[in-house]
């Protein structure tokens, strides 16, 4: 391997660990900001000036509990709040700090007392004898008796305080960085030995890296979002998700991956990530610049290679790397089409099939499909609808029937089919035998005469995965495929086996970003299967993402927008979101 592989694979990293720097300070940023820790660290300032009693009243004054996040003194809950050190001022002006406290140790505005030195001298020499005591009379011999002098004096002690209290956050933040460093490299799956191995071996993978890290040090804006002393956060939430999506290709683990390896060397791994994040973003960037002009000199010297790196590297940027269910990385093209036109062709079956039946009839009439809505069962509708060249199974969701909600609600796992070792939902199961029953009496060639398609969305879409699960167990059955939106768990891991040998070639199952439905039911025995196509917070469709992704992408939000993000849950599972979103990707 050149060393210019060699430069690319450390940039890479170098890349990857900017990107995770940024996301750690911003759960660290949060979370100091819910623990109140910046307020509690100014609280410790005014302890240490004059007193732990002392401070107590000092929070009291109406002009400090004016900066409060909270100030209900009649309220209970808000009081117990206030005292555990929530919500108190992470900021309090100097002048305002010291006109308060000067106050309090003279029991008098100094203003007033101005005009009288020696009545400012006393009531100084009747303080309880401490160290703060001390303190203001030297200050006061300091200031020869100048009050305005004697002021200055005492906030420019306050000052030094705050600056040392600046060094005893940073510490405090950096611990908690370090840790929640290490939690994102487990949870991520970041070993830094295996994932420079990795971008070592791997060209595809290493210029994916260099590309993200390219993009990273072209971004001239980026050093002024990084995270400095005057800002309360890093970057704005959406660039950073857009930042994480980029590396989602190149980070997390396969299904079969244990969450805590047992090896040394793969904690070794994590703990060298762990430090590596906690240095921060800024870090990083700095030295990610410093690489990159590096990289410019290495390719000055090496010029005859020139054209070929830049052909070769033109044509990692048009493939997108994606893991697959398997956790191994695969190359698409850049330029394919994430969504077929038969997708979403069936995406608007999905969303059409929710009408009567009159007007159904007559809107299938521009697919070039017929077919009539049947009802079996506990008022489960279905639609078999015959095309030219082939036919399309639609399967009716949740319409919030009581039937309906019923037939949700039996979620007890069931072996199924019977006698098998296997076991899915109660209800779906139910359903879906007896839709199977009415279709091989209303359709019995059905799938053996022309390719099947089968579709359908949340409750619908469990009916499909079962029915499709069956019926292609037919000798000289025709699947076309199966594709289903906002679609529930539907069994247990043996099931969800079964399936993945039967029908992954041909199951593609979307999820849009907070639908609640494909998380039911909450329960540890069931198991999702088939090719996840998922919709994250930027409209962008990922192909089978990490968890980890998914899972930021749900929780990363601004304060501002964390009402709207609880209403999403019920809002994603519309089938007309669902239908906007893959007509966007067209």
């Amino acid at each position: 391997m050149s060393g210019l592989d060699m430069l690319d694979a450390f940039i890479g990293l170098v890349g990857i660990y900017l990107t995770l720097s940024l996301l750690v300070t911003a759960i660290g940023e949060g979370l100091s900001q819910a623990a109140g820790m910046r307020g509690r660290n100014l609280r410790q300032v005014f302890i240490g000036l004059i007193g732990k009693n002392r401070t107590k009243e000092f929070y009291l004054h109406p002009r400090i509990r004016q900066l409060m996040q909270y100030d209900a003194p009649t309220n209970a809950l808000r009081k117990i709040w206030l005292r555990l050190g929530f919500g108190l001022p992470s900021y309090i002006p100097a002048d305002i700090a010291i006109e308060v406290l000067l106050e309090q140790q003279l029991g008098a505005p100094l203003l007033q007392l101005r005009q009288s030195p020696l009545e400012i001298q006393q009531r100084l020499e009747r303080l309880p004898s401490s160290s703060t005591r001390s303190s203001l009379l030297y200050f006061w011999q300091q200031a020869s008796a100048d009050p305005h002098q004697f002021q200055t004096l005492v906030q420019d002690w306050f000052n030094d305080r705050c600056d040392r209290a600046v060094g005893w956050f940073k510490r405090k933040l950096g611990i908690l960085q370090l840790i929640i460093g290490l939690g994102v490299a487990i949870g991520m799956n970041v070993d830094s030995i295996a994932l420079y191995q990795k971008l070592f071996s791997d060209p595809v993978a290493r210029q994916q890296a260099v590309l993200l890290a390219e993009n990273l040090a072209a971004n001239p804006q980026l050093a002024s979002e990084l995270c400095r002393e005057d800002k309360a956060s890093c970057m704005d939430t959406m660039a950073l998700k857009q930042q994480l999506t980029q590396t989602a290709p190149l980070l997390g683990r396969s299904a079969d991956d244990a969450l805590l390896p047992s090896d040394l060397l793969t904690w070794i791994g994590y703990l060298l990530t762990a430090f590596a994040l906690s240095l921060g973003a800024p870090f990083w960037f700095d030295i990610l610049q410093k690489l990159m002009a590096v990289k410019q000199k290495f390719r000055s010297g090496n010029s005859a290679n020139t054209d070929e790196e830049a052909q070769n590297s033109a044509a990692s940027v048009t493939a997108t790397v994606v893991t697959n269910s398997s956790g191994t990385v695969v190359a698409l093209s850049g330029n394919a089409n994430p969504v077929s036109a038969m997708d979403l062709q069936l995406a608007r079956l999905s969303d059409l099939v929710y009408l009567d039946g009159p007007q159904l009839e007559l809107e299938l009439q521009s697919f070039l499909l017929s077919g009539t809505l049947r009802s079996v069962g506990e008022d489960t509708q279905y639609l078999y609808a015959r095309g030219a060249d082939y036919d399309v199974l639609i399967c009716r969701g949740t319409e919030g029937k009581l039937a309906d909600i019923r037939t949700d609600a039996q979620c007890p796992l069931r072996p199924w089919p019977e006698g098998s070792n296997s076991n899915a939902h109660q209800g779906f199961s139910a359903q879906a035998n007896v839709i199977l029953a009415d279709l091989k009496a209303q359709h019995p060639t059905a799938g053996l005469e022309r390719s099947l398609w089968i579709t359908g969305h949340s409750l619908g879409g469990a009916l499909a995965v079962l029915l499709a699960l069956q019926l292609s167990k037919i000798s000289g059955f025709k699947l076309a495929g199966l594709v289903t939106f906002g679609q529930p768990k539907v069994g247990d891991a043996q099931l969800t086996q079964a399936i993945t040998q039967q029908l992954l070639p041909f199951y593609r199952r979307y999820v849009n970003q907070r639908d609640i439905v494909p998380k039911l039911p909450p329960l540890p025995e069931y198991r999702h299967s088939g090719q996840l196509y998922y919709f994250d917070d930027l409209d962008q469709l990922q192909l089978n993402p990490p968890r980890w992704l998914m899972l930021l992408d749900q929780v990363l939000c601004n304060p501002d927008q964390a009402e709207a993000a609880l209403r999403q849950h019920l809002d994603d599972h519309r089938m007309k979101g669902y239908l906007h979103l893959l007509a966007k990707q067209r």
